[in-house]
């Protein structure tokens, strides 16, 4: 666990050198995403997938386009320009983590109103983690990101464009074409009534339309015996949940036009996860909607009023991101706990 302690003191730091020096905003983003980008390039087997990764760049550099599994032609490209130039696995880990870290960081630096916060919530809420082993959807969701400057001022024909490149990284990301369109929509007891109702029925449903599903599309059958396919504990709701109930005081935020959005997005990170509960690998489809976090919370805590002030809200969200971190390194979510980096190459397996 110390590596990522390390990157937890590295992201708090940020709070008494930005409220001094407010001009080293990027001067830290710098530094801080240097640190994950290594850590995350510097790893050994770390990651569910890892293997699974390391196996498709050598085919794809042995034999080309045709040499993987899956037809995302975003992340192929990836493999092949990184083999092309004579690089192994471990020069596309770093190219690859270059790439997303420079988007997700860029990103808060732009958009976030406490770039610190900002930080540590990319690691304590488990998106580090996920860049670790899920490349391609998180490299995915780094893209989606980017959607925000078009949603923002409901420009959905951009906000199309940016979904659809995320798409060439992992198909999954074609989910926020719909969500946009709801992101846009005013809070409302009526909206997220209709919403919840709709989720509740589909939660309900799921399984005789899925079974229908794979009637028609029979290569897809093998998911229904994968253990993804089983349901997790409501224990994992305890996480969006609370991010949502973190993000409602931007209800209140009536003059704020990115305000509702954001709560918005916090709302369907819930909903969908809740689906985790019947089969937990649909907890993919919350990932785009739930990085959304990373501007939400600090948003939600830094608006005054209320019966907590903004300073103990942060502390709050602090203090349950912390809990939740040493949770995920209990449970080894993503296989990334504990670390194990090319220096461990020798006693690993």
């Amino acid at each position: 666990m110390e590596p990522y302690f390390i990157l937890t003191g590295m992201s708090l730091a940020g709070l008494p050198l930005l409220h001094r020096r407010p001009a080293c905003r990027w001067a830290y983003l710098l530094v801080t995403g240097a640190a994950f980008c290594l850590l995350a390039s510097l790893r050994y087997v770390t990651g569910f997938d890892y293997r699974f990764y390391e196996n498709a760049f050598q085919s794809i550099a042995a034999s080309g386009l045709g040499g993987a599994d899956w037809s995302e032609p975003g992340y192929l490209l990836l493999n092949r320009a990184v083999a092309s130039l004579g690089g192994n696995y471990r020069a596309f880990l770093f190219v690859f983590h270059l790439l997303l870290t420079t988007l997700v960081f860029a990103w808060i630096g732009r958009y976030s109103k406490s770039v610190w916060l900002s930080v540590f919530l990319f690691l304590t809420l488990q998106h580090f983690a996920l860049s670790m082993n899920f490349l391609r959807q998180a490299l995915a969701a780094a893209i989606i990101l980017w959607i925000w400057p078009f949603l923002r001022r409901r420009r959905f024909l951009p906000v199309c464009g940016v979904v659809l490149l995320a798409a060439c990284f992992h198909r999954t990301a074609l989910i926020m074409l719909p969500l946009c369109l709801l992101l846009a929509v005013p809070p409302s007891k009526l909206h997220y009534g209709l919403a919840a109702l709709a989720a509740g029925l589909a939660y309900f449903l799921m399984d005789p339309l899925i079974q229908l599903a794979v009637t028609l599309v029979p290569k897809y059958q093998h998911y229904l015996t994968e253990k993804y396919w089983q349901g997790n504990s409501f224990l994992y709701i305890l996480l969006p949940l609370g991010c949502f109930l973190t993000s409602l005081p931007l209800l209140r935020q009536k003059e704020d036009p990115d305000a509702p959005i954001l709560a918005n997005a916090m709302f369907y990170s819930l909903l969908i996860q809740v689906f985790i509960t019947k089969h937990f690998i649909l907890e993919r489809l919350s990932v785009y909607v739930a990085m959304f976090a990373l501007l939400a919370l600090p948003a939600a805590v830094a608006v005054p009023g209320g019966r907590l002030s903004p300073r103990v809200r942060t502390g709050l969200l602090v203090a349950g991101a912390l809990a939740y971190l040493l949770f995920a390194a209990s449970q080894n979510f993503h296989g990334v706990y504990p670390y194990h980096g090319i220096w461990d190459r020798a006693i690993s397996p």
